[in-house]
């Protein structure tokens, strides 16, 4: 992958921070990523993300840098305090821990830290992504349950066990569906010993606060962490019942785009669909319905256009088996584009419209 640095010498006590398109290996000496041990294979960094490799011993590290990509070295760990006296916390009472904070705030990256320490002290660990805009272990308008099988550089590394469609990537549209959903998975598992929730980034305002309390009622988490640069939490933490602790946001936090967080959710769409087929189904063997509605059978105008509308493909329990790419509906025939081989027994038509290269184009209607 694109240019490659020569040797590059971590002292220890330092720590690489590496901004993708980017690939590393570790050459000698020890090295971690979130706590996760750092080994001679190659870890990849995707181009709107950036990891840490840290060193306690002093490490030799290969780098390969794409286009654009970057790198530096800083004099400390780009994880605060509070973040490792909150996984001592959660170590030492194990149970469900809440992660809340705003849009690029670290959620995903104190997840996966207390993930992988978690898992290093013998746990049995599983993880609910439930950020329907930023997804990491299943695609863009889901939410899913993972369970941890070894250390992770990143929520990506997670393959999801149960994935449910909520249909949109903005929360304040689905409130109620992502919540019941949240409720659902939590209940799922029942093996875990940590079970961590990262939730979204909609924190800001009435009908946020209002939803996230509802959220922690149903929920009623051992633990509450949430991750606050400007007190916009506080209102929502001062309600907790249960631990709650208000964390520093880490000073090496990216904050992407609108556009970045965008082709973000085109990467994850392309993930799940990059096998895609082209499928034909007949209406009278599956349910059809929108995301926001409960009709038994969707009725279709004449005139409907669904081309590009991204759709749930769900069996007779409502998880998901994949996402789709509707190409028409006609003559009582459903085409479309996905990775699926089986019969879904509902197609849920989603918010969300994509181009045939899977690129987001509009929200419907």
């Amino acid at each position: 992958m694109g240019k490659a640095l020569p040797t590059v010498r971590l002292q220890a006590g330092r720590t690489l921070l590496l901004e993708g398109p980017a690939s590393v290996r570790l050459e000698d000496g020890e090295g971690s990523i979130l706590g996760a041990p750092l080994f001679k294979g190659w870890a990849l960094v995707r181009e709107d993300r950036q990891i840490p490799i840290e060193t306690s011993t002093g490490a030799g590290l290969e780098v390969r840098l794409g286009q654009e990509a970057k790198y530096k070295i800083i004099q400390e760990s780009t994880i605060p305090a509070g973040w490792r006296e909150a996984s001592q916390i959660a170590l030492q009472s194990p149970g469900t821990v809440v992660i809340l904070g705003d849009v690029d705030s670290g959620k995903s990256t104190l997840c996966a830290f207390l993930a992988n320490e978690c898992f290093r002290h013998g746990l049995h660990v599983s993880v609910i992504d439930g950020d329907i805009g930023q997804a990491d272990i299943g695609p863009p308008t889901t939410i899913s349950i993972a369970p941890l099988k070894g250390h992770v550089f990143s929520l990506q590394d997670l393959r999801p066990e149960v994935s449910l469609f909520v249909g949109d990537t903005s929360p304040s549209s689905v409130s109620e569906k992502l919540s019941q959903g949240l409720v659902r998975l939590e209940k799922s598992t029942t093996e875990a010993d940590a079970l961590l929730v990262n939730t979204d980034g909609w924190v800001r305002g009435e009908d946020a606060i209002r939803y996230k309390v509802q959220l922690l009622s149903d929920i009623r988490p051992d633990l509450v962490l949430g991750i606050s640069s400007e007190g916009e939490l506080d209102p929502l933490l001062e309600l907790q019942r249960s631990t709650a602790l208000k964390l520093n946001r880490s000073p090496y936090a990216r904050t992407r785009s609108r556009e970045e967080r965008k082709k973000a959710r085109e990467f994850g769409y392309k993930r799940f669909l990059q096998n895609a087929k082209r499928r034909e189904l007949r209406l009278r063997d599956v349910e059809l319905r929108r995301f926001d509605s409960r009709q038994q059978q969707l009725r279709l105008d004449s005139s409907a256009d669904l081309r590009g509308v991204l759709a749930g493909l769900l069996d007779d329990d409502e998880r998901l088996l994949s996402i789709g790419r509707i190409e028409k509906i006609r003559d009582g025939l459903l085409t479309m584009k996905t990775a699926l081989e089986d019969t879904p027994k509902i197609v849920e038509l989603g918010a969300v419209v994509l181009s045939p290269s899977f690129e987001e184009l509009a929200y419907a209607p």
